[in-house]
This record gives C-alpha cells, structure tokens and sequence, in this order.
C-alpha cells in the first residue's frame, strides 16, 4: 500500500519547474521506486484559500502549511512522494 510522504510547498511558474526543484532536494525515500504527486493549489476545485485546513490529493494541510502557501498561492505547488510500505 502506498501512504504520502516528504511533503514539500514549492514555488514555482510551472509544474515541470515544480517538479525539478522536489527533485533537486535530493530527499531520500526507503521505497526505490516513489510516485512524485504534484498539485498546484489553485487550480484545485475544493481548495479553500481561507480555510485553515484543505485536502490536496492524499493528504491534509495544516494551518502552518496555508501560512505558507498564502505567501503566493498563484506559484505554490503542493508535492510529495507516495511510497509503497510494508511487506512486498
């Protein structure tokens, strides 16, 4: 089953930008082989900037976290990686 973890907020002009700056963080996984979500927050229909909590993708942010995308939501970008744990 794979479970999110390394959750990172990223800003960037674009997805592709989004993604390369993750990758650059060089984060250690213990699954050789994790899935990378990436979402940029406003662009997702539920997403709530005024609210304290919001869904995005598999996870829930917290009220630091919207601190933080607030900064600049039209470049923040939600990312972290969906790692397959427990016996294979």
């Amino acid at each position: 089953m794979r479970h999110p973890t390394n959750t990172r907020i990223i800003f960037a002009d674009s997805e592709k930008e989004a993604r390369e700056k993750y990758l650059a963080m060089g984060i250690e996984t213990k699954d050789p082989h994790p899935v990378l979500e990436c979402f940029k927050v406003d662009e997702l229909e539920d997403f709530d900037m005024s609210a304290d909590f919001n869904f995005v993708g598999e996870i829930s942010v917290s009220p630091e976290v919207m601190e933080t995308i607030r900064q600049d939501p039209t470049r923040a970008y939600v990312l972290y990686y969906m790692e397959e744990t427990g016996a294979k």
